[in-house]
C-alpha cells in the first residue's frame, strides 16, 4: 500500500465546461471563515481530465456559491486562486451541498446535503492519519540509521509494513462496501497497483455488476485495463524498487514542455529525486543536494528532479530559488503523479540513486550520506 492519490492516471488535460451540459443541478454553497477574498473555483475530476465547471468570487466573510449540473454522481474538487496547496473534495450527484470551514483546517470541513461527501471527508481523515503514521515511522527510522543501529531501524520498518497492510486491507473493505461510486474509485486509487493487481483485477467486475450503466465505471475499467496491458508490453510491471532492481521507466515532461525518459540518462549514475515546492523537508534538504550536484556533476553523475508539484509557477520558481540546476520533470498532479505511483513513493523527499547501468544502488540519502556514497562509487 502506498499514500499517494492516483485520481487522474494519463496526462491531465484541463477542459473548460459551459453551461448547456445537461444532468441534474447541483450547488455547493461554502463559507470559509479567515478566508481572503479570491476566485473559487470548482472542477470535476475525470478518470484522466478534470473540467473546470464554474467559478465564483468569495465574499469578505468567506461566502462562495458554485454551481453545475452532473449527468451522474461525480468526484469534485474545490480550489483557491491564492492556495494551491489548498483544496476541497466532494462526492455529488445532485441537489444543494453547504459547506462551513476555516482556512487554516480545510481538512475538518463540515457538510450538509451530501451524505456521499460526508463519508468521503471521514475516509479522507483516515488518509490523514495515515500519512502522518508513516511519515513518523520515517522520521524514528532515520533517527536510527543516523545512530547506525541497524536492527532497530529493521524494527521500524517491519512496524511499518505491517501497519500499510492493516490500512490497505481497510481501504480494500472501503472500496467493496462502499455505496458511492466516485467513493469506491477514489479509494481504489490509493492502492499500488503493481502490488495489488490482483485485488483491483477483482473489484473491477464487481464494481460494474454494483454500480451498472455508469460511465465513470466503464472509464476507469478501461484505463485500469489499458494500463496493465501496457505495463505487460513494456515490462514495466515490477516489484517495489529497491536497492539491486532495475529502476522503473520515467517519462514526463520538463518545464518546457519536452518529453524526458530516465533510460535517457543511461550511462551515468542518476539520483532521481522526488520533492515538490511545498514540501518544506525537501526544500531544507535541497542544499545538500545542490552541494552535492556540484561537487560530482563532471564526475559522470547527474539528478533528475521528479516534483509532485500540482502548480508549474511554484514549481518552476522553487527550482530557480533552490539553484536546482538539473533536470527536472512532472506530471503536475501532486500526490496523483504517476512516477510517484510506478516508484511507490509514500512520503518526499525520497530519492533513488541508479547507476549507469540502470540498476538501484542506494535509496533515500540525505545529509551527508549522499555525498559519502558518491564518493564511494564515483573514486
Amino acid at each position: 500500500m502506498r499514500i499517494i492519490r492516483l485520481l487522474a492516471f494519463a496526462a491531465i488535460t484541463i477542459i473548460f465546461s459551459h453551461c448547456t451540459n445537461s444532468g441534474n443541478d447541483f450547488s455547493v454553497a461554502g463559507t470559509i471563515d479567515g478566508m481572503p477574498e479570491q476566485t473559487v473555483y470548482l472542477y470535476e475530476l475525470g478518470i484522466d481530465k478534470i473540467i473546470l465547471l464554474d467559478s465564483a468570487e468569495s465574499d469578505g466573510e468567506g461566502n462562495f456559491v458554485l454551481k453545475s449540473k452532473a449527468a451522474e454522481p461525480g468526484m469534485y474538487r474545490i480550489s483557491f486562486a491564492t492556495a494551491g496547496n489548498k483544496t476541497i473534495m466532494l462526492s455529488v450527484e445532485k441537489g444543494k451541498v453547504k459547506i462551513k470551514g476555516n482556512w487554516d483546517a480545510l481538512h475538518n470541513i463540515q457538510v450538509e446535503g451530501s451524505k456521499s461527501t460526508e463519508e468521503l471527508q471521514a475516509f479522507l481523515k483516515k488518509v490523514r492519519n495515515q500519512i502522518q503514521t508513516v511519515n513518523t515511522f520515517n522520521i524514528i527510522a532515520d533517527s536510527f540509521k543516523l545512530r547506525g543501529d541497524d536492527s532497530m531501524v529493521q524494527v521500524v520498518q517491519e512496524d511499518m509494513k505491517s501497519e500499510n497492510i492493516k490500512f490497505t486491507h481497510f481501504i480494500e473493505e472501503y472500496a467493496d462496501t462502499t455505496s458511492y461510486l466516485p467513493n469506491a474509485l477514489f479509494a481504489v486509487q490509493f492502492l499500488n497497483p503493481q502490488s495489488e493487481k490482483e485485488y483491483i483485477m477483482q473489484f473491477l467486475p464487481g464494481m460494474n455488476q454494483r454500480f451498472k450503466n455508469r460511465k465513470l465505471a466503464r472509464e476507469f475499467t478501461d484505463k485500469i485495463s489499458m494500463i496493465y496491458s501496457q505495463n505487460a508490453a513494456t515490462n514495466t510491471d515490477t516489484d517495489i524498487p529497491a536497492v539491486g532492481s532495475p529502476a522503473p521507466e520515467l517519462t514526463s515532461f520538463t518545464p518546457d514542455g519536452k518529453e524526458l525518459k530516465l533510460t535517457g540518462f543511461k550511462g551515468k549514475y542518476v539520483l532521481v529525486d522526488f520533492w515538490a515546492s511545498w514540501c518544506a523537508p525537501c526544500r531544507k534538504e535541497n542544499p545538500n543536494v545542490v552541494a552535492a550536484y556540484n561537487k560530482f556533476k563532471d564526475k559522470n553523475f547527474t539528478i533528475l528532479g521528479v516534483s509532485l508539484d500540482d502548480d508549474k509557477e511554484k514549481w518552476v520558481d522553487a527550482i530557480k530559488e533552490d539553484n536546482l540546476t538539473w533536470q527536472h520533470i512532472s506530471d503536475l498532479k501532486g500526490w496523483e503523479s504517476v512516477a510517484a505511483r510506478i516508484y511507490q513513493v509514500q512520503s518526499i523527499p525520497a530519492n533513488f540513486l541508479v547507476d549507469p547501468n540502470g540498476m538501484i544502488i542506494s535509496t533515500n540519502l540525505r545529509g551527508n550520506d549522499l555525498e559519502n556514497k558518491l564518493a564511494e562509487v564515483l573514486k
